[in-house]
């Protein structure tokens, strides 16, 4: 192997890692101040405190469909119901039962419970 074939294949790999821990440090930690500040809370946060409009990052899974772009979410500390545009699917599609994070926008209107207008979801494997 030469010596410029095995410096790509190096570099190639470096560049991977780089990515793979960048993506790893946005779903840890806030965000820049490009990007709106998700607070990371429970789902029974959001039911019992959270204000309308306020910007939520959430771990559990998405357990069923309801209707229509509602959708039934699980945490580790109870179910809320999420609305998911089809522009916030990494892969336009809805993975059930899976790890999931998701960041959104908490809908808490006087007349029905608060659920969560989702902005992005990533899928942990």
């Amino acid at each position: 192997m030469t010596k410029g074939k095995l410096a790509g294949i190096i570099l190639s790999g470096f560049i991977a890692s780089a990515c793979s821990q960048e993506t790893r440090f946005n779903l840890d930690q806030s965000d820049t101040s490009e990007n709106p500040m998700y607070h990371k809370q429970s789902v029974e946060e959001i039911l019992n405190t959270s204000d309308d409009e306020e910007l939520v990052r959430i771990s559990g899974e998405i357990v069923k469909k309801i209707k229509g772009k509602i959708y039934l979410f699980r945490g580790e500390t109870g179910e809320i119901k999420v609305l998911i545009d089809d522009s916030a699917l990494p892969d336009q599609e809805v993975k059930l039962n899976s790890p999931t994070i998701i960041k959104g926008e908490v809908d808490n209107p006087p007349d029905r419970a608060p659920r969560v207008e989702v902005d992005d979801i990533h899928y942990v494997f």
